[in-house]
């Protein structure tokens, strides 16, 4: 007998929405997060014939711990204007600041911040594999610097001179650096900075007794200039995250494009922090007062990557202070130059913690947050992440158990209807009013809620997308190694097995679950599609969803093996189309 043709039920249908709706706003989705999928460009220098900045490969401490010899002309005094006065014996010298946390080269041509090395974290590609992250190379026109109103004065070619050469610093012990220089006005100019053993901040301090003498008026910027480098083993993807932020008022304002017509932002308010950001890194200036505005800079810088011209972003972030008539200089700002890790941004008490992008802020961001501290707490006990988010993917299948027994059960019964909303839509195919009627009859008789297949996918949705932004944004996951090639699951997959195993794991798992053969096609293209999507994830990712789709074969080979209470009482299982019989029971007989 010819099999009856079953049309697509309301729950697929939905499905396919939803599928389509995500492949089509995911684009969007990638380019309003700032995730770039492309081909990760290696910085080499675009134009030899011009002084480039250094490379990433280049970017390595040396093995005396000095930093690389700016060209000759930088060592100069700025004699051009002749405001600040040095010694005819005046040389350029640098103050070296180690702690357990990093190591820091400040130099007193301009008491300027030269150098920069994270002891903690470490390069995870091949070139560079094992050595500190460097933030910041004396060959960079970079750091945290100061500018004035109309450029009265460019303190980066200021004579200093320092108080001392060599800090070392242990445990919770700080270090006061003094720089001073003086001008032809008979005033001195001071830049102090504080340096801590137990944190990845220091303080500066800038004194200027009588701005006033000193043409110094108006306004004064302080803030990290000249961008940074990439650190991680995909530059595109890095650069595709680089921006300049600050929170103004209660808001964090983001720049993350360079817009070539308007290189510079200028935004009046009350501001409590700017920051320089990478994927996994932030340089951010924290003003003691609020200041009173935000300046970002933004422009690219042209590389070469396999003989194709990339543009590398770079931004500078600074926090304005208006100043008053007559009154002497001295502000203090808190520099934070490290990774963006929540628990560390969130102390500071200002809103750094923004800056780790957990998702839509009512939506996503409180499902990202429980997921971080269970991964933290689970990693407190369980050293490899990659064990981790397995127990994680098993403890979320646990939790939606109920809801999935709930959907099969429920898709199965649907499937069972087919044949009879078949007749009744034949039957009343000229009154599609009546012909509603009667199918929402037929699946009140059965006891069948249409909705119920999809239900238990709402919940896991948001969780989706927080789990794709722990995996690309939290700097706990960076280069976590699971085994074999899976060295850093907030990479993707280098040889794409795991998306195979997921592609397969889907596959297996629609097998099982459709039986209505107008929707064989969907079995075949929904985990081509996923597995097409998933290439470019954070392996961590797909390691979660392809424990999920294994669980869940397991789960529903469980359910028709073990037919619920209610199920055996009406002479049917789970998954055997039977519906359930709604009339009034019979009365046992008395014997």
């Amino acid at each position: 007998m010819e099999q009856e043709r079953q049309p697509i039920n309301l729950s697929t249908l939905l499905a396919f929405a939803v599928l389509i709706a995500l492949v089509l706003l995911l684009p969007a989705y990638w380019k309003w997060i700032g995730y770039d999928p492309g081909p990760p460009p290696q910085p080499v220098p675009a134009d030899t014939t011009q002084a480039a900045p250094v490379t990433p490969a280049e970017e390595t401490p040396s093995a005396a711990g000095e930093p690389a010899q700016r060209p000759p002309d930088a060592e100069q005094v700025d004699t051009a204007a002749g405001f600040f006065v040095a010694d005819p014996n005046w040389t350029e010298n640098y103050t070296t600041v180690s702690t357990p946390h990093f190591e820091a080269i400040v130099s007193n041509h301009g008491a300027r911040l030269v150098r920069l090395v994270l002891k903690d974290y470490q390069y995870n590609d091949e070139e560079r594999k094992g050595l500190p992250i460097v933030l910041l190379d004396s060959t960079d026109e970079a750091g945290p610097g100061f500018e004035f109103f109309a450029e009265t004065h460019d303190l980066a070619t200021a004579p200093f001179v320092a108080d001392r050469q060599s800090v070392t610093l242990t445990g919770g012990d700080s270090a006061l650096v003094q720089f001073t220089a003086a001008n032809r006005n008979g005033t001195e100019w001071t830049i102090a900075y504080t340096f801590f053993g137990d944190h990845f901040d220091f303080r500066t301090r800038l004194i200027i007794p009588e701005p006033w003498r000193d043409n110094v008026e108006r306004e004064l910027h302080y803030g990290w200039l000249g961008g940074l480098w990439p650190t991680e083993p995909d530059p595109g993807d890095d650069n595709g995250n680089f921006a300049a932020a600050a929170l103004m008022g209660k808001d964090v304002e983001k720049i993350g494009g360079v817009d070539k017509s308007e290189p510079v932002k200028n935004l009046t308010g009350e501001t409590h922090w700017a920051a320089v950001q990478t994927k996994y890194f932030v340089c951010a200036v924290i003003p003691e007062i609020p200041g009173d505005g935000f300046r970002a800079i933004g422009r690219e810088r042209p590389v070469l990557y396999e003989g194709e011209r990339v543009d590398l972003k770079q931004f500078s972030a600074l926090v304005r202070r208006e100043l008053r008539a007559g009154e002497p200089i001295d502000f203090t700002w808190t520099v934070y130059a490290g990774p963006i890790d929540y628990d560390a941004l969130k102390e500071y008490g200002v809103g750094l913690e923004e800056l780790v992008d957990l998702g839509w802020r009512w939506v996503v961001r409180p499902f990202a947050l429980v997921i971080l501290w269970l991964f933290q707490i689970l990693h407190s006990v369980i050293p490899n992440y990659g064990v981790v988010i397995i127990l994680f993917a098993l403890l979320i299948k646990a939790v939606f158990h109920p809801l999935t027994k709930k959907q099969m059960r429920s898709m199965r019964r649907m499937q069972s209807l087919q044949p009879k909303m078949e007749k009744i839509k034949e039957r009343l195919k000229k009154d599609p009013q009546r012909m509603n009627q009667e199918v929402m009859k037929l699946y009140k008789d059965a006891g069948v809620n249409p909705m119920a297949g999809c239900l238990p996918l709402l919940p896991q949705l948001p969780i989706f997308y927080a789990l794709f932004q722990v995996f690309r944004t939290t700097i706990e996951l960076r280069g976590a190694f699971f085994f074999g090639w899976l060295t850093d699951l907030s990479q993707k997959d280098p040889y794409y097995i795991l998306p195979i195993i997921m592609t397969v794991s889907m596959f297996v798992q629609q097998k099982m679950t459709t039986k209505d053969p107008k929707q064989k096609m969907l079995t075949y293209m929904m985990p081509l599609l996923f597995g097409f999507l998933f290439r470019n994830f954070p392996a961590g990712l797909t390691l979660y969803w392809t424990v999920y789709n294994i669980s869940s074969v397991i789960e529903q080979v469980w359910l028709i093996g073990h037919p619920s209470k209610d199920a055996e009482l009406n002479g049917s299982e789970v998954g055997s189309g039977e519906i359930e019989k709604t009339g009034p029971k019979k009365k046992p007989k008395k014997r």
